[in-house]
Formats: C-alpha cells, structure tokens, sequence
C-alpha cells in the first residue's frame, strides 16, 4: 500500500487504518478527495455499519449520504486495497468484493532481514542480535517482537531477559498465541 501511496500521492490515494476511520469521515474523504485509490489498512476493524460503505463503493460505484434532509450522491472510480489480519470480521459481501491473497509465514532469512532493515530504520543498537533470538524463543515471532524488544534494551543480557518476559506474558496473558499460526 505503501508504494501505491508514494507512486500516486496523496491527490489521487488515501490511505486509513479501519480502527481509526469513522464513517463521516470516511464519506467526507471520499465525497471531498474524490481518490482513485482508497487504501485501508487494517480493514477487519473497520466497524460493521462503515463496511457497507466500502460494500456501495465497490458493488456499483456509487456513494449516497443522507443527513439532517441533506442527500449527496455520487459516483466514483475508485479502487479500494486492504490488508488484514483475519478475515472473521469482515461481512461476506464486502470480503467477496476483494481478491484475497494470503501470504506465506516468513522464512527465517526474510524475518531477519526486514527485522535487521526496521531496527537499523529506528536506529537501535544490537539490531542483528534481536531477530535470532526472537525468531528461536518466542512462540509466536514477529517484526514487532524485534522493535519492540529493541527499543527496551541495550545490550544481549537485556535482550535475553526481555525475550525471557515476553515468553511469560505469552504464558500468562495468550496461552493460545503459543502455536505459530498461518491462519489468516
């Protein structure tokens, strides 16, 4: 989404995350911006009642807003991109206006180099040490675990213990995130 962003600009895209965008302004943005290219990260917490929005854009191209016996109607070409982390919320209209891709878990070579790109981006010391230890002791790796770890440490002991309290909270907290998951 990113590239689509950067290769067209904010003029002719416009980019939301679902837990963030209200219906209004959803509206407003597409009514005001008129985008070519609507991108929502996130999609799968975009409330119910704002989906149908996206379902009208998408089914015939056509936005209507009624309020306080005002109407605007209008048609747009607008081709809408999202990602997500589960498709379980999304309603079965909306999700089968997409083309859904799923995307394979990374490979330990892949997870590191982002990892070690994200770290170095952020300028964090350590950067190579955390994306090994994340990937070989947590249940459930990720390019945040590495961020997150890296912004709380400042050398290996600290990354050990770090690891060692994310692996608890893991226990305590989401005894069901302790299987790797390729479910999307």
């Amino acid at each position: 989404m990113k590239c689509i962003l950067e290769t067209f600009g904010e003029k002719k895209a416009f980019f939301t995350v679902g837990g963030n965008a209200s219906k209004s302004g959803l509206i407003d943005v597409l009514f005001d911006m008129r985008p070519k290219y609507l991108l929502v990260d996130e999609i799968e917490h975009l409330k119910p009642e704002y989906q149908t929005t996206l379902l009208s854009l998408m089914e015939t191209g056509i936005l209507t807003q009624s309020m306080h016996s005002k109407v605007r109607h209008i048609h747009l070409k607008t081709w809408v991109f999202a990602t997500s982390n589960g498709t379980k919320k999304l309603s079965e209209p909306l999700l089968s206006r997409f083309r859904v891709m799923y995307l394979n878990e990374y490979e330990f070579s892949q997870f590191y180099q982002i990892a070690v790109k994200k770290l170095l981006d952020e300028r964090l010391d350590n950067e190579s040490a955390h994306a090994p230890c994340v990937w070989e002791q947590l249940p459930n790796p990720s390019i945040r675990n590495c961020v997150q770890i890296g912004r709380l440490v400042k050398n290996e002991p600290d990354i050990e213990m770090a690891i060692a309290d994310e692996i608890q909270n893991f226990k305590e907290y989401g005894a069901s995130q302790l299987k790797r998951s390729t479910e999307l």
